[in-house]
């Protein structure tokens, strides 16, 4: 099973560098200064490679008698050493070249390495601030269609993976391929020096042979690597669905079931990971065995050509500063195919298309905003399929209580998504005081709208900053003002710390009806003209709702407010009852109204009430017994 987060008409076919060429200019560019710096460290390592051959075919030869020092360097030294200390000074020299060599080949490797990852660090944390930004701005019809185990794995697991190979594929592609360019022209100069055919064919020899099977095995990984990364997202979005419904799970004693299911997904995922590791790992003992055979014949043929101890001990040294380097850059192309894979699923998520873009000219509300909404032959349906709401054409004067009743699946709550612009309509217009929400800022347009939904998200800070997330530069006393209004003084006197308790994740530590009124002092706080009211009491006992219902019909005076309700107890309040069916509105007025004329507002309004009477019935008859 896998899952594909490209959107339709996405860069799937891409080639990998048009995938990583946006990506690099955008978040590589910035940090310029730090990945030059490492490239020069990385010439510099690259460098030093190549003085080993140098002194072991030049230097050993004058150390050991067999050579005699050059005129030039004989001459300055006799300057400065007497001629009893040459043989010493020149062991000394010999002694301290190659130790010499190594520490700049060393300071400038680590330089190399420390540069890179900083930078990588930087990148990162643009990205990720990029990607989470994003996500708060794309329509919600984009969250309908991906799951948020999927998106967590793209915009945290994809984005790390993306540094740390960005870090490990520009670390290997500096360092290595100089050593391997500065490896090669040495036997290439070896070979013309000493007329020596047999350096020049292993090189050959070895390249021609190692440039396919890179090719042959990297499409092969490109492949795997696909289907790998979508195991990642569906074992993600698994451990996060179970997570979020340990409660469910637990109660119908699905643990053994959700085991199993993520066990086969770690399964697959684990045998298509052995697969591609196979593959990854077999490019290294091909090179050895190909660079190998080249070694051989070059000793078989240079003996025959009078190559010297010296000289082909630092042909050698050369050829593992060749290959060795190249069976690494043969695992970085790797990489390069897998950050395409990558960064496929970031660019779903950076290049989705707005389904509700910003207007590019944004209206201005009035001031003071009125807050009358008008729904104009309003159409719509999700992901433009079957349509939900249909011929919706309804005006709610400024300051109207407005209750939205129906059977489940009838269209309320999406009527009270497109007030919000949640969704764009696809035929008509949805307008705040006579203006289209689609030409309204989003800030400005969500600052008209007060929400209490069903299940009120609160987060992990204290009840005060979670009742402040209203209107973020209220005072601590405009907040508990807020507090009181909503009966969360009630509670928060007995918590440790009052308002400043902590909640812990999402909001835990508070019960059902003490998060609702958390959530309705946020509404309290911000005062916005627009009041929805969804589901907000359905969950609580009648206790709690009695409660609750009061602060409600404070905060609704004086704001256009529309509430969705099964409970009919929590509409007294309305003004006007609309009645959906099948998305459409088939009856509109108050409560004696419809009751006397609408078969279905009765038929619904008839089956609670009895329903209610029977409760009250049985919890009766048990208090007698």
């Amino acid at each position: 099973m896998t899952v594909d987060l490209e959107e339709k008409g996405g860069k799937g076919d891409q080639s990998t560098w048009a995938l990583l060429s946006p990506i690099l200019k955008r978040y590589l560019r910035p940090e310029l200064g730090l990945v030059l710096a490492a490239v020069f460290a990385g010439v510099v390592a690259a460098s030093a490679a190549l003085m080993v051959p140098v002194i072991i075919e030049n230097v050993f030869p004058i150390v050991f008698g067999e050579q005699e020092l050059p005129t030039i360097i004989y001459d300055q030294l006799v300057k400065w050493v007497k001629p009893e200390e040459i043989e010493r000074a020149k062991l000394w020299i010999a002694v301290a070249l190659i130790p010499l060599v190594m520490i700049a080949r060393g300071v400038s490797t680590y330089l190399n390495s420390y540069l890179l990852p900083k930078a990588g660090q930087r990148i990162l944390r643009h990205l990720w601030g990029d990607m989470f930004a994003r996500l708060q701005t794309l329509s919600f019809s984009y969250f309908d269609r991906h799951k948020r185990g999927e998106l967590l794995t793209v915009v945290i697991q994809f984005t790390q993976s993306i540094q740390n190979q960005m870090v490990n594929v520009f670390n290997e592609l500096i360092i290595d391929p100089l050593t391997f360019l500065f490896a090669s022209g040495y036997l290439v100069y070896v070979a013309l020096t000493n007329n020596s055919s047999a350096i020049l064919l292993s090189n050959l020899l070895v390249s021609a042979m190692i440039v396919p099977l890179v090719r042959v095995v990297g499409k092969s990984m490109i492949r795997k690597m696909r289907s790998m990364m979508g195991g990642t997202k569906v074992i993600t979005a698994t451990v996060e669905e179970t997570l979020a419904a340990q409660r469910e799970v637990r109660a119908f004693n699905m643990e053994k079931r959700q085991v199993m299911r993520l066990f086969e997904l770690i399964s697959e995922y684990n045998s298509k990971l052995v697969q591609m590791t196979a593959w990854s790992l077999s490019l290294t003992p091909a090179v050895e065995i190909t660079s190998s055979l080249a070694l051989a014949y070059s000793l078989y043929r240079g003996c025959g050509e009078g190559l010297t101890l010296e000289q082909f001990a630092a042909m050698a040294t050369a050829f593992y500063f060749c290959y060795d380097p190249l069976k690494r850059v043969a695992g970085v192309l790797n990489q390069v195919q897998l950050m395409g894979v990558m960064v496929n699923g970031i660019n779903s998520v950076l290049l989705a298309k707005d389904e509700t873009p910003e207007p590019e000219q944004p209206e201005q509300l009035p001031s003071p905003v009125l807050g009358a909404v008008d729904f104009n032959h309003v159409n719509f349906g999700y992901d433009g399929k079957k349509l939900v709401l249909k011929d919706v054409d309804v005006h709610v004067p400024p300051g109207q209580i407005v209750a939205l009743v129906g059977p489940s699946g009838s269209g309320k709550t999406t009527f009270i998504n497109l007030i919000c612009r949640f969704y764009d309509v696809l035929g008509g217009s949805v307008c705040i005081d006579k203006i289209d929400v689609r030409k309204l800022d989003r800030r400005a347009r969500m600052n008209t709208i007060g929400l209490v939904s069903q299940f009120s998200a609160l987060f992990q800070d204290t009840i005060m900053e979670n009742i402040r997330v209203g209107r973020p530069n209220a005072t601590d006393d405009e907040v508990r003002l807020a507090g009181d209004r909503a009966r969360v003084t009630e509670f928060a006197q007995g918590m440790a710390g009052g308002y400043k308790y902590e909640l812990g994740e999402s909001g835990s530590g508070l019960s059902g009806g003490q998060r609702q009124r958390v959530s309705i002092a946020r509404a309290f706080l911000k005062n916005a003209p627009i009041l929805i009211l969804d589901e907000a009491t359905s969950a609580l006992d009648m206790k709690s709702e009695a409660l609750i219902q009061e602060a409600l019909e404070e905060l609704a005076k004086g704001h256009t407010t529309f509430i969705i309700a099964h409970r009919f107890s929590t509409i007294r309040m309305a003004q006007r009852i609309l009645v959906f069916e099948e998305g459409r509105i088939v009856a509109d007025g108050t409560h004696s109204e419809l009751y006397e004329s609408c078969m279905l507002y009765r038929s619904l309004y008839d089956e609670q009430i009895n329903a209610k009477h029977n409760d009250e019935t049985e919890r009766r008859k048990e208090a007698e017994s």
